[in-house]
């Protein structure tokens, strides 16, 4: 079975793409938000329930970097790593795929406008944070594509799932 983690900022095609893939695998669709525990034992109970099926989740912790202060988040940060080195660790050891879903900035901000939603910050800054921390991960990372004119042609991707 497969875990499938989709991260990036909102409007960019997480949760459109996260049901596509779930019914081609079959998949469950876990929405994780800042109303769930997004702790480490949240995270592994996860990891855990790919072990008997596939499951594609819609964000994961690297969220909280971007979105949340240092007070808010449920796991300690890249300077006090335990909590999140062990948990890609324990990614690393179960395959989880982590795929960063990217949009031109003009085009999330057309997504977000029709679905009435606003950022703290500009998209682009929020954008370039998932990238920052995204690439610090010891996890690779995919990074899929959902911008208007992919969606004609086929998702772009790099690297395989």
């Amino acid at each position: 079975m497969a875990l499938i983690v989709l991260e990036g900022c909102d409007g960019t095609g997480k949760t459109t793409l996260a049901k596509s893939l779930a019914k081609i695998m079959d998949a469950k669709v876990i929405h994780c938000t800042a109303e769930t525990p997004n702790n480490f034992d949240f995270f592994y109970q996860i990891i855990d329930m790919a072990d008997d099926r596939n499951i594609i989740a819609d964000r994961w912790c690297y969220g909280q970097f971007v979105y949340q202060t240092e007070e808010e988040r449920n796991l300690k940060g890249w300077l006090d790593q335990s909590e999140l080195h062990d948990l890609e660790l324990e990614m690393l050891r179960n395959n989880v795929k982590v795929v960063h879903v990217i949009a031109p900035p003009p085009e999330v901000e057309e997504r977000l406008a029709l679905r009435n939603e606003k950022t703290a910050m500009p998209v682009q800054e929020i954008m370039d944070l998932f990238s920052y921390h995204l690439n610090k991960s010891i996890v690779p990372v995919i990074e899929w594509d959902t911008g208007e004119s992919q969606w004609f042609s086929g998702f772009k991707r790099k690297g395989d799932l």
